[in-house]
């Protein structure tokens, strides 16, 4: 009897986890292809106000090169998890972003869907 009730629960687990795990890959989705052209603009204007890097021969075309990928909170913003009252908790914790990355030029882009915004990172 243990046996079948460790069962059902390994599969009660085992079919969250495949459900969650498919919600965020088609909520992924949706989001880069509601969002890829607002983002890929974003960067370039950000990037044309950096100067070019040491390894960056030519302009970053950050519509065809990026690969996106929707993360939530940026590390970059300098907050701590008990800081609840803190003005930029939510950019740090709860909003979402794009983020383009190429790798050829070392170069990543956050783009705020909230605030619609772009910052560009050297890594």
């Amino acid at each position: 009897m243990r046996a079948l009730i460790l069962a059902l629960a390994l599969l009660a687990a085992g079919k969250i986890w495949f459900q969650d795990s498919i919600y965020r890959a088609a909520t992924e989705e949706a989001l880069v292809a509601a969002y890829r052209t607002r983002a890929a603009d974003a960067c370039a204007k950000s990037a044309s106000v950096m100067p070019p890097g040491p390894n960056q021969e030519k302009a970053v075309d950050w519509s065809a090169e990026a690969e996106p990928h929707v993360v939530v909170g940026n590390p970059a913003v300098p907050v701590r998890v008990w800081q609840l009252e803190h003005e930029q908790w939510n950019a740090r914790f709860r909003q979402p972003y794009l983020i383009l990355s190429v790798e050829r030029a070392s170069l990543s882009c956050a783009y705020d869907l909230l605030s619609q915004t772009a910052e560009i990172t050297r890594s």
